[in-house]
């Protein structure tokens, strides 16, 4: 029989007494929503719609009074002239998932502290790194739509149809996890159907993508990313400095010390199967408050290998760089990379830990359906932080998913419809052709989501699982930009049978160690370790092989000679596409991009091992990095693009107040007036009298 109940001290809302025994509730959410339905269907429906005019009326401003022109090329490439800020805003917006959100709590709340490290560093690489490789297409393919586009000009037309088919795999696995995440998350809170969200949510995300493309998918990101740093700043002061349940380090770390306790009882009625209680197997000495665990490395190398396929092999990423303008490509991704940092580390070491010291009887099923996060803003502001939290899983799902609809509709139009279809189709066809792949893709991704949630594949799962499916493609993507010998039969071959080893290892691993396949134990970390090396080790490794016995020894002429649907006169200088410049630039993303990349991956866990279990001032220390660094992060990402667009924001603004378009017709008119009296007297002798000119 328990003595206390609660039996840490804290928690008592989770715990009560029957039969002279304290009892721990066995879920958090138990089935019942927290919020009304309405208030799901208000989010879905009420943001979407918002969105989709606000987003719309801001491309038909930009079209009005800053004289945008709307044809096929701006609607699949931005113009190719997005400033740095912007770009870092649409990299952090599209890069900021269902599952960076939930995910990185989840793994939170299995690992400590060890969990939101690995997850932000695991996946902030990749976006460093492809900033070398947005440099190399202003390089070498300046006028490229899509990543397939280059490989196609570079090895003809059976690679071109492997990588396709990795990309639209790509697309699919990212699509599936931002509707998997949000419509469990829409659940979960508000009881709102799994399958009406699931089809709802992409809802205005077509509209306004239909109507402005790819520079709509950008304003709409940097728009979401405001909000989702908004309410990120909001979290982790509450968790750290403010919430009555938690509100400082101390807090945090003594009641993380607590749940840890070798001391602790986990048995029923006390702790329920799944749930977290007690030492954390494979932690140092069981701990949450330690960087010494194998389960967070683990996860690590899991995250690190699927993340490079979801940046390397999605269209998305090469069309923001494609989009940018060539000064700012290289230092758009470094900055964005650096400011997406901080919104899994930053929010997973305040929601996922939150979790943890509140002592929440959530079960591993709902943290592996990204729970984690709404349950931690629910104990702390009630009602209010559901709200906070559903509004920032929208922006994640709805940012990201606009980007994925983008890259699809690129792939379908460019490289199937011109490429085999129509190669003569004109601006205006393939305008058509975006749009209609735009709603046909908007509207599958429902039906995606219903299905895997029918199968019963979580978030969790998928995250996991990419990287055994996609990283087969990651180096032959990279060597076709970066190595003049990589030759095309390397790549089919290094990619299929990357792919296809990697599924058999993964599958074969865990039969060996579990003796059955299934959902669970195929989603287990030893399986997934395996498949994930073995995919992406072996797509480079034979890539690399046949391009040294039969080197192709490219030029990049032909990747220089894909060629734009429409004549559209750059408003860029010159010198922003000379080489001299462009090579300046890709060996400063070199040097800062491997710097940080060491700091975060190497440097940074290897300087916190000495610590083994931290004490309270290193925990301290490490909360207030967390708390600096989504502060500063949110800080450039909401005021640079800003800053940046201010003389487009005068413009408009001006533009609103004084229709300049009305002065400029009434200047057009007396030109044209002048042109008629000079021509006139052009066909008489005489001079052109002041009273013909001044009408």
């Amino acid at each position: 029989m328990a003595t206390q109940c609660p039996p840490l001290g804290f928690g008592d809302k989770y715990y009560s007494l029957s039969g002279g025994q304290c009892v721990r509730e066995t879920s958090y959410f138990g089935g019942t929503p927290i919020l009304n339905q309405g208030v799901g269907y208000a989010v879905v429906l009420g943001f979407g719609a918002f969105f989709a005019v606000f987003t719309s009326f801001l491309v038909w401003l930009e079209k009005r009074y800053v004289g945008a022109v709307h044809s096929s090329e701006w609607f699949n490439t931005a113009g190719r002239s997005v400033k740095t800020g912007l770009i870092a805003s649409v990299i952090v917006s599209q890069w900021t998932w269902a599952a960076t959100i939930l995910q990185s709590s989840n793994v939170a709340w299995q690992y400590g502290v060890s969990g939101p490290f690995w997850y932000a560093s695991g996946a902030t690489i990749q976006v460093l790194l492809f900033g070398v490789m947005a440099i190399e297409i202003k390089r070498k393919a300046p006028k490229a739509h899509t990543v397939c586009e280059i490989v196609k000009a570079r090895w003809g037309t059976a690679a071109h149809c492997v990588f396709l088919f990795f990309c639209f795999l790509t697309n699919i696995i990212v699509t599936a996890m931002l509707l998997l995440g949000g419509s469990a998350v829409v659940n979960a809170l508000t009881g709102m159907n799994l399958y009406a969200a699931s089809f709802l949510i992409p809802l205005g995300v077509i509209v306004y993508t239909l109507a402005g493309g790819l520079k709509a998918t950008f304003l709409a990101s940097y728009i979401h990313s405001v909000v989702v740093h908004v309410v990120l700043v909001i979290f982790v002061y509450l968790v750290y400095t403010s919430s009555k349940d938690l509100g400082s380090p101390k807090t945090v770390y003594n009641h993380l010390a607590a749940a840890s306790s070798t001391t602790r009882i986990c048995s029923d009625p006390l702790s329920h199967t799944n749930q977290a209680c007690g030492p954390v197997s494979g932690n140092y000495k069981g701990s949450y408050l330690t960087m010494l665990s194998s389960g967070g490395l683990v996860f690590g190398i899991i995250n690190i290998v699927g993340n490079f396929g979801t940046v390397f092999v999605d269209n998305g990423y090469w069309m923001s760089a494609i989009a940018a303008r060539p000064s700012s490509t290289h230092k758009g991704y470094l900055l964005g990379g650096l400011v997406w940092f901080a919104v899994p580390f930053s929010l997973a070491t305040s929601l996922g830990l939150g979790a943890l010291a509140l002592d929440l009887p959530l079960t591993a099923g709902e943290a592996g359906k990204g729970l984690v996060p709404p349950a931690t803003a629910t104990a702390l502001m009630g009602k209010s932080g559901s709200v906070l939290l559903l509004t920032m899983l929208f922006m994640a799902v709805t940012s990201a998913g606009s980007a994925e609809l983008v890259a699809v509709s690129s792939l379908c139009t460019y490289d199937i419809y011109r490429t085999y279809i129509n190669p003569d189709a004109t601006g205006k066809q393939i305008l058509k052709v975006s749009r209609a792949i735009v709603l046909a893709f908007g509207c599958l991704m429902g039906v995606l989501a219903v299905i895997l949630n029918k199968a019963g594949v979580s978030l969790g799962w998928m995250y996991l699982a990419m990287g055994v499916f996609i990283g087969s493609a990651v180096m032959p993507i990279a060597f076709m930009l970066l190595w003049r010998k990589a030759n095309a039969l390397g790549a089919i071959t290094g990619t299929i049978v990357g792919c296809i080893l990697g599924v058999i290892t993964w599958l074969t691993v865990t039969k060996v160690e579990y003796g059955r396949v299934n959902l669970d134990t195929t989603g287990r970390n030893a399986p997934m370790l395996a498949g994930n090396l073995v995919s992406i080790l072996t797509g480079g490794f034979v890539h690399a092989v046949f391009s040294f016995i039969w080197p192709q020894n490219y030029d990049w002429e032909t990747t220089k000679q894909i060629t734009m649907v429409e004549k559209v006169q750059s408003s860029l200088p010159e010198e922003e596409f000379k080489e001299e410049r462009l090579v300046r630039a890709k060996w400063w993303i070199i040097k800062w991009g491997l710097g940080f990349t060491a700091v975060i991956v190497i440097l940074w866990p290897v300087l916190s091992l000495p610590a083994r279990r931290f004490n309270l001032n290193y925990f301290t220390f490490w909360a207030v990095i967390a708390l600096a660094w989504g502060t500063i992060g949110s800080f450039v990402i909401i005021f640079l693009p800003l800053w940046e667009s201010r003389d487009t924001i005068w413009i408009v603004c001006v533009g609103l107040f004084t229709n300049p378009l009305w002065q400029k017709e009434k200047e057009k008119e007396k030109e044209k007036k002048v042109d008629t009296v000079m021509e006139a007297h052009a066909s008489q002798p005489g001079s052109v009298m002041d009273e013909d000119v001044n009408m």
